[in-house]
């Protein structure tokens, strides 16, 4: 497989972070990295030059959900490195018209085995995305590393490198308990250089009721409680239209003046607690700005197409997710979010802040992003932690007059006042990378041109086969095994050339007659 030469621009922290890998001695490398910085594109560089040196002949990026499968797949395309991002464990190798492949944690952990023969039938470089889900349990852990002791080099990424339990990560170097990365770049440090965009916080108070246990409890979020009960007065905020209406209004009037005043497209994401809370999250938005909100949930098949959709397409104004855009999804128009859901773990709340940080090129600066939050004491301690990293760079890098600016947002009390204070500014975190990946490339995208010609074909495909089946009054088994004896390989193996061959047969045999196996 013919490889382009690279010609995407680094950035500084990039460049330094390559040498690092070339240069590291063990086959092991972490490298942490906020979001929006361009983890993808350091990775991507690495890819190339193991490729380009063939230390390697094939890369495998491992990442947690299937919508990131296309996304990395397209991001790769983008610098010449074609990745399939439909491998199964039923194939076990991608066709060799590709450089690699793109699969989930849980695909491996079904199947460690089979990535265990594929990598030592072929020298792999193995990219594994958002580390930490390698350590969502024992078995987990242990069925990657079955699959890829024998990797030739082992790249791991993370923007929040840490567990909200205890399990340790494979591949990962401990020292007295803690991970030690080989390469960070941080939060300051993307602010400084401009990478990603202040966020500021609106936290919201409100009296609160609900009966558990046969009680009547009735609070604010200023309210001590037992850790139950503070579980149960957030769930209480966040399904009651009459507390959540009022803070989507305001999220919503921040996005009309932004979509006004600084950018046209940009877009506002609330994430809720699950698939059902969703929908109603969706309605009510719908009732509150006169246009229903586009829904992105798990149990629906079209939803990575949803996110795709709205990611691109300027008129949409509101997302509803679960989890499908907590972590690593690129939407770089967002700017508003709220953080309807009663997921209390740091890494989540830091993933979705995530969400809204990338820096976007051509828009008035300084750019600020917003999310509305329930004054959870947990949730506002993570805003405040937040806020204090990047602070304390702002006080080198930006005038005291636009400090004062970021501090001040205003937001609407209206007749119900769950706004307790005034919005705080809080650190960028997370994102995708400010420039689009592979920039220098001419906009090409032949990963995707790719995949999309063998999806096309593949369809043509699966139609002339039912078709000749059926005139030759033959099972379709009996002719996938012929067209396999005079093209090669599988379907799901074939390459471009391959596919090809196999279509001109059925068309032949169509028009022709099946010649029973005569060449």
């Amino acid at each position: 497989m013919i490889l382009s030469p690279w010609t995407a621009k680094l950035r500084e922290w990039q460049a330094r972070a390559v040498s690092g890998v070339m240069t590291h001695a063990r086959p092991d490398f972490l490298a942490t990295a906020t979001p929006a910085s361009g983890k993808t594109r350091f990775a991507l560089r690495i890819a190339h030059q193991y490729l380009a040196d063939r230390v390697a002949s094939r890369v495998l990026v491992i990442c947690p959900t299937n919508h990131l499968r296309t996304q990395w797949a397209t991001a790769a395309g983008l610098v010449g490195i074609h990745l399939d991002p439909a491998l199964t464990n039923e194939q076990a190798l991608e066709a060799r018209d590709y450089h690699g492949a793109v699969v989930t944690y849980q695909q491996v952990c079904l199947a460690p085995a089979v990535f265990q023969r594929a990598c030592r039938s072929r020298p792999t470089l193995l990219i594994f995305d958002e580390l930490h889900h390698a350590g969502e349990g024992k078995d987990w852990g242990n069925a990657l590393r079955e699959a890829f002791e024998e990797a030739v080099f082992r790249l791991a990424l993370s923007g929040t490198p840490f567990r909200s339990d205890n399990n340790p990560i494979p591949y990962v170097r401990y020292e007295q308990g803690e991970s030690q990365a080989d390469f960070t770049y941080g939060y300051a440090e993307a602010i400084r250089e401009s990478v990603c965009r202040p966020i500021l916080f609106p936290s919201y108070e409100g009296e609160l009721t609900w009966l558990s246990e046969g009680r009547e409890h009735r609070a604010t979020f200023e309210d001590g409680l037992t850790f139950e009960l503070q579980r149960e007065r957030l769930k209480t905020a966040l399904l009651q239209d009459s507390w959540l209406g009022p803070v989507i209004t305001d999220a919503h009037a921040e996005l009309r003046r932004l979509r006004k005043q600084e950018q046209p497209d940009a877009g506002g994401l609330i994430v809720a607690m699950n698939q059902d809370h969703a929908r109603q999250v969706a309605e009510l938005v719908g009732r509150i700005t006169g246009s229903r909100a586009h829904v992105a949930v798990s149990d629906d098949p079209s939803a990575s197409r949803t996110i795709s959709t709205f990611a691109h397409h300027k008129t949409q104004q509101w997302l509803v997710a679960v989890n499908m855009v907590s972590e690593g999804v690129d939407i770089p128009r967002l700017r508003v979010g709220v953080y309807a859901t009663n997921v209390l773990t740091e890494m989540y709340f830091r993933q979705v802040v995530g969400r809204f940080v990338r820096m976007q090129e051509g828009l008035p600066k300084p750019q600020r992003a917003w999310l509305y939050l329930p004054k959870d004491a947990t949730l506002v301690h993570y805003a405040k932690q937040i806020k204090a990293e990047r602070d304390h760079v702002l006080e080198e890098i930006m005038p005291s007059v636009q400090r004062t600016l970021f501090g001040t947002a205003a937001t609407s009390l209206k007749e119900y006042i769950p706004l307790h204070g005034v919005a705080r500014m809080d650190t960028l975190i997370g994102g995708e990378e400010a420039e689009s990946v592979g920039g220098g490339q001419g906009g090409a995208e032949p990963v995707v041109a790719l995949h999309d010609k063998k999806n096309e074909l593949r369809d043509l495909h699966r139609a002339l086969v039912g078709s000749v089946a059926r005139k030759a009054g033959i099972d379709h088994r009996q002719l996938n095994a012929e067209l396999i004896k005079r093209t090669g390989g599988r379907v799901d193996q074939a390459t471009v050339a391959q596919l090809e061959r196999r279509i001109a047969l059925l068309e032949k045999w169509r028009d022709s007659g099946f010649d029973g196996g005569r060449a």
